[in-house]
Parts: structure tokens; C-alpha cells; sequence
């Protein structure tokens, strides 16, 4: 068995794990108004220049899904390689349509014989994702089964957390999710809505705070108490939409209070920066296999 991974571009992978020859990705793309399409990406100057134009933009952008034209190219490339095996882990069924797309094509080359798969819905994004890769894949280096390291992974997707912290309500409002009215009191109030992907996918309300400081005490309980359920082997996850200097304070805060927790931080790629907009931030728990 010759194995090959798969994820979806906004996994935000690190540059040793994109490196890697049996590591293979397929991108979301957002598109504006005007028709120009912005492809998902991780290059920083690439993100810096697409949140200052998000920021100035009257219309919110469409994120995609990405074409099932390049599923089929990287099988392909896939199966040019030798590899007759695939473990795709992709952005979650409830926020996105890339995982059906996925079994879609996935299935067709089963069923040709071509290839086996195993497909894992993160039921989230971001850097679960590209820890959920690097658990993989250092579970079947290891030598573990693919059906039991699946296994494995699939329960460290139920026990993983995602929360953000939206900055700018008007996001919320341009994506369809919020009435201007609401937006306009919420701002005048400083109020700062906190969402969570809940158990069945969707991306749910989970609490309100009014300063910045009160969603970093929010984050620190929950960090506390995952730290307690996990016997402290946690991995903690920052995303942002661009606020590095913020969010680097963060990861130092977290690492000086939570000795030898993992603190990783980046930016959300532009297929997520449009639904949280300009200063939104995140925060990703995430447990090891044990």
C-alpha cells in the first residue's frame, strides 16, 4: 500500500508538510464583485494585499469550493505517482461542499478501480485540519493500520473546538447574516459576537462579549478546561484575519500561562477571511491521539 494525503487549501498548511511528495492540496478561490478571482493561498504578502482590499470593499466577496476539474487532476497526478491509496481530510460538510465534491470523485475512482480512499470531514478548518494531516501521518508512519489511525483521527474531530471572534459586525451583515440594525447596535454597544462549530457542522452562536479583553478571559476558561479534560496534552490554534501583531501577543500570552502547550498562529486564507472579515480571530483546541 502506497498512501497519499489530500486536504483542502484552507488547512493552512506549514511549509514542511506542503513540502512533503505525498502530501497533495486543492483550493477554494474567492471571487469579487467585478469578476476578479482571488485564489486561496498562504503567502502572507498574497494575504496582506487581499485583506486591505476586503477592507475597502462595499460587496463581501464569494468564497468557492474548489472545481472538481483539479480533484480529478491531482488523482490523476496521484495515481502517475504510483500511489493506490488516498486519505483526504478537507473543510467541514456543514460550511462547505468541497468534502461531497470530494466523495464524489473519490468514489468514481474506486469504483474504476483505480484507487482506495478514506475520507475524513473535519466538521471545521484551518489548523485542525493541518494538525488532523500531521496526526495521520505520523500514526501510519508508525505503523498503524489506515483503518485504525482513521478511526483515531475521526475521534480527535469530535473532540476538537473552533470559536471565533468576529470584529467587525458588518461582515456578518454583507454575508447575509445580520441586519444592518442589529449591526449599528451592535457596534454602538462594542459588541463582539462569538461563534463555534456546534457537533452537526453549522457555524452556530455561542456568546457575546464587549471588549477584546473579555474574549480573551472567554478563551482562556476554554482553553482551562480542555486542558483539564485532556490531561494537558492540547495543541492551541490562533487564526486571524490580519492582526498579526495581535495575535502574536496572544500566542505569547497562551505559551507563558500553559507551559508546554503548542501555540500554533497564522492567518485565515481568503476563502474564510471574507465570512470573518477584517480583525475577526479564532481559536482552535485541539487534542493528540493518545
Amino acid at each position: 500500500m502506497k498512501i497519499a494525503y489530500i486536504v483542502d487549501s484552507t488547512a493552512s498548511l506549514n511549509d514542511e508538510l506542503a513540502a512533503r511528495s505525498d502530501v497533495f492540496q486543492v483550493h477554494l478561490s474567492v471571487t469579487y464583485k467585478d469578476g476578479t478571482i482571488f485564489k486561496d493561498t498562504t503567502d502572507e504578502a498574497s494575504l496582506k494585499s487581499f485583506y486591505q482590499r476586503l477592507g475597502t470593499e462595499k460587496d463581501i466577496p464569494k468564497s468557492s469550493q474548489p472545481q472538481v476539474g483539479e480533484y480529478y487532476e491531482v488523482l490523476d497526478q496521484i495515481i502517475s505517482h504510483g500511489y493506490d491509496t488516498v486519505i483526504a481530510i478537507h473543510i467541514g460538510s456543514g460550511i462547505s461542499g468541497t468534502y461531497q465534491s470530494a466523495e464524489m470523485v473519490l468514489s468514481e475512482y474506486k469504483e474504476e478501480g483505480k484507487l482506495d480512499y478514506y475520507l475524513i470531514d473535519s466538521n471545521g478548518t484551518s489548523f485542525i485540519m493541518e494538525h488532523f494531516l500531521q496526526q495521520t501521518i505520523e500514526q501510519i508512519e508508525k505503523g498503524v493500520s489506515v483503518e485504525e489511525t482513521v478511526k483515531q483521527v475521526e475521534a480527535l474531530v469530535d473532540d476538537s473546538r473552533i470559536y471565533l471572534a468576529v470584529d467587525d459586525l458588518n461582515y456578518l451583515v454583507k454575508g447575509g447574516r445580520l441586519g444592518a440594525g442589529s449591526a449599528f447596535i451592535g457596534s454602538l454597544f462594542k459588541i463582539k459576537p462569538i461563534v463555534y462549530f456546534a457537533e452537526d457542522g453549522k457555524v452556530k452562536p455561542y456568546d457575546k462579549v464587549r471588549t477584546k479583553s473579555r474574549v480573551i478571559k472567554l478563551w482562556e476558561s476554554l482553553i482551562e478546561e480542555a486542558l483539564n479534560k485532556f490531561n494537558g496534552k492540547l495543541k492551541i490554534a490562533i487564526a486571524h484575519g490580519d492582526i498579526p501583531e495581535e495575535a502574536e501577543q496572544l500566542k505569547k500570552r497562551f505559551e507563558n500561562m500553559y507551559p508546554g502547550v503548542t501555540c500554533r498562529v497564522g492567518y485565515l486564507t481568503p476563502a474564510l477571511g471574507v465570512h470573518g472579515g477584517v480583525g475577526c480571530h479564532g481559536l482552535g483546541i485541539i487534542p493528540y491521539i493518545s
